[in-house]
C-alpha cells in the first residue's frame, strides 16, 4: 500500500462515531489521525438507546462485553394521551436471532471510554485530544488539513464532528431541512430507587405538553418536555420549574440532577456527504428527532460501512464505486 501521506485517513470528532470508525479503520491496518477539539469524552449521557444491530458492530470491534456493562434491554415503550390510554405500545426487547436483544439503553459515556480504549491499543492509531481542525484543501491524491495551524496530508478525511461540523462548513455543505425544529426541555437524573418511576418508557402525547420519560443505561432516567412558545428557556431550566415539571412524576426527591439542558430538536440531512476524499458520517450527515432512538445507531452504521469501504479503495478498488455507495441520500 502507497504510504506518501502522513496518514491513510484523518478523522475529524472523536465521539462514539469517530472512535468506532477510528477502530475499524485501524484494526484493517490502516495508519489513522483522530482529533477532536475536546481533551475528555463528554461526561453527561447524550444518546439513550441502540439496537442489536449496533451491539453487532460493536462485537466486530471486540468490545461487546465491555460495553453490556452500560446497557440494559430496553423496557416496553408506550404512547399513551392524555387520559392515560394506550395508544401505541411497543414490546419490550427481545433476544433476536443475532444473540443481542433487539433494543438496549445505554450510558453513552461508559461506551464512548470503551471504545476509546481500544483505539488506546491499536498501534497504527494516533489520537491528539485538544486539537481543532480549521480547514482543508484536497489535491487529486491527497487531502491537507490544518489542525491548530499545523499541516498534515491524509488520503482520506472523514468529518464525524458532530452537528456543528466544520468539515462540512469547509466542504460548503448545506443542510436539507426537513420542517422538524422544536426546543425541548432535557433532564437527566441518577435515580437512588426506580421503584418510584415508571418501569416502561412512555410518550406522553399531550398537545398542552408532549412529554418523553425514558430508562436509561442502568440507574439513570431522562424527561424531556416540549417547550411552549411563550416559555424562556433560561426561566424553565430554574429550580422552581423544573420541580413543577417533575411534580407528577413524584419531584426530584430521590433523584440526582445531572443535567437540565434545552435543545432544538431537528430533522436535517446534509445535501452531499462526500467530496472527493472528504466524507462526512454521523450528526454531522443527518439529524434526527430523538424519539425513535436511532441517532447513535445511524452514526455506528455509517462507521461500519465506510471503514470496509475506505480501506478496499485504498488498497486499490474501485474508489468512486465504493465510496460513491456510501451515499444514502442525494439531493
Amino acid at each position: 500500500m502507497r504510504r506518501d501521506c502522513d496518514y491513510d485517513v484523518c478523522v475529524v470528532g472523536f465521539g462514539p462515531v469517530g472512535a468506532a470508525l477510528t477502530a475499524a479503520l485501524g484494526m484493517r491496518g490502516l495508519s489513522v489521525l483522530a482529533v477532536d477539539r475536546s481533551m475528555t469524552v463528554y461526561p453527561q449521557p447524550r444518546a439513550a438507546h441502540i439496537d442489536g444491530e449496533t451491539m453487532r458492530i460493536l462485537q466486530s470491534l471486540g468490545v461487546a462485553d465491555a460495553v453490556i456493562p452500560h446497557t440494559r434491554p430496553a423496557p416496553p415503550y408506550e404512547f399513551r394521551n392524555t387520559a392515560g390510554e394506550i395508544l401505541i405500545s411497543v414490546p419490550a426487547a427481545t433476544l433476536a436471532d443475532d444473540g443481542w436483544p433487539t433494543h438496549l439503553m445505554i450510558y453513552q459515556p461508559g461506551i464512548e471510554q470503551v471504545l476509546r480504549r481500544l483505539c488506546a491499543h491499536l498501534a497504527t492509531v494516533h489520537v491528539r485530544l485538544g486539537t481543532s481542525f480549521q480547514r482543508l484543501e484536497q489535491s487529486r491524491d491527497a487531502v491537507t488539513a490544518w489542525l491548530d495551524g499545523v499541516s498534515v496530508s491524509t488520503r482520506m478525511l472523514v468529518g464525524c464532528d458532530g452537528a456543528s461540523s466544520t468539515v462540512r462548513e469547509a466542504m460548503g455543505v448545506q443542510f436539507d431541512d426537513y420542517g422538524f425544529d422544536e426546543p425541548w426541555l432535557v433532564i437527566d437524573a441518577l435515580v437512588l430507587d426506580e421503584a418510584r418511576t415508571p418501569a416502561v418508557c412512555l410518550q406522553l402525547c399531550d398537545p398542552a405538553r408532549p412529554t418523553t420519560f425514558t430508562l436509561m443505561g442502568p440507574g439513570r432516567l431522562r424527561w424531556e418536555f416540549m417547550l411552549r412558545p411563550e416559555e424562556d428557556p433560561s426561566q424553565m431550566m430554574g429550580e422552581g420549574s423544573i420541580e413543577r415539571l417533575l411534580s407528577p412524576w413524584g419531584g426530584s426527591h430521590g433523584l440526582v440532577i445531572e443535567r437540565r439542558a434545552v435543545y432544538r430538536f431537528h430533522g436535517l440531512v446534509a445535501r452531499h456527504w462526500r467530496d472527493r476524499r472528504v466524507l462526512l458520517a454521523g450528526d454531522a450527515a443527518h439529524l434526527m428527532p430523538p424519539f425513535a432512538g436511532q441517532g447513535l445507531c445511524s452514526g455506528l452504521r455509517d462507521a461500519h460501512n465506510l471503514a470496509w469501504k475506505i480501506d478496499a479503495a485504498l488498497r486499490g478498488g474501485p474508489a468512486d464505486a465504493l465510496l460513491d455507495s456510501c451515499l444514502l441520500y442525494t439531493s
